[in-house]
């Protein structure tokens, strides 16, 4: 039997998948690795732009042992972010705040995964972090 309730309730099913998927910190696990790109002085270069609970790219690849740049900046707002990037040992590699201006961290890195993400967090509020701010950089060997 048909009611006119079932085309309500397909659409409900759709618009709450839809809204699963776009969960903040689920983006990035989905997202197609970009590699560093490698200058003529054979240093490689990464952008990585911070906004309203991302990170862009949220998943970074570079190789081992090679120096590494990333530029930092930040999409206009009025949130303040910072980039922090942990090693595989969880010691902090970087900690920097993002501001109007570029910011420049220049690494040179051993193979495994380092986690980068913004910690700040209003008083009782879920951190940036677990609103989806954050990511990986995958350096391999």
């Amino acid at each position: 039997m048909y009611s006119v309730a079932t085309p309500i309730l397909g659409m409900i099913c759709r618009v709450l998948a839809v809204a699963a998927l776009l969960q903040p910190g689920m983006a990035h696990a989905q997202e197609i690795p970009t590699a560093a790109s490698t200058g003529a002085d054979g240093v490689q270069r990464v952008t990585i732009v911070g906004g309203s609970y991302f990170f862009h790219p949220a998943r970074i690849t570079a190789r081992a042992n090679r120096p590494l740049e990333i530029t930092l900046s930040i999409e206009s707002g009025v949130i303040p972010h910072r980039f922090v990037l942990d090693g595989p040992d969880g010691k902090h590699l970087a900690n920097v705040p993002l501001g109007a201006n570029s910011q420049v961290i220049h690494l040179t890195l051993k193979a495994g995964d380092y986690v980068f993400y913004c910690p700040n967090r209003l008083l009782w509020f879920k951190s940036h972090r677990k609103r989806g701010m954050a990511g990986v950089l995958q350096v391999q060997g």
